[in-house]
């Protein structure tokens, strides 16, 4: 007789998918900090980068959260709490407040599209083929 592995339940899946996003995110914004002193990165294309940061990290945390918790809406949840990560922070850190018309918002719709993006590179739960 086999033994099955024990499923984990969702929401751990959603924790270290939300974790992997904030680290990956963190991580490359330090990195791109790096870059932009020494020289290597212009300061004129620090949005553009700090966007794509946000679609690779929500796409990253996304596809981890789905792998852990078999569930295909664990990419779109894990953009969302990401997003409202990014908001908490944003209102959090910033007195005057933020131009959501602006950058923030797009940063957030960035969030947003990486959580979809990987529900929908998640592929369909292959099941298992019947054999004749």
């Amino acid at each position: 007789m086999a033994k099955s592995r024990k499923q984990a339940a969702p929401w751990q899946g959603f924790l270290m998918g939300g974790a992997a996003c904030l680290g990956l995110y963190l991580a490359g914004l330090l990195l791109a900090a790096l870059l932009m002193t020494k020289g290597t990165v212009s300061e004129a294309s620090r949005f553009p980068l700090a966007a794509v940061l946000c679609v690779l990290a929500a796409l990253c945390g996304g596809l981890l959260a789905i792998k852990q918790s078999a569930l295909r809406a664990g990419g779109i949840v894990t953009g969302v709490s990401f997003a409202a990560v990014l908001v908490i922070v944003g209102l959090a850190c910033w007195k005057d407040g933020i131009a959501w018309a602006g950058h923030g918002g797009i940063l957030l719709l960035c969030a947003l599209g990486g959580g979809i993006l990987a529900g929908l590179l998640s592929g369909k739960g292959r099941g298992k083929r019947k054999r004749k």
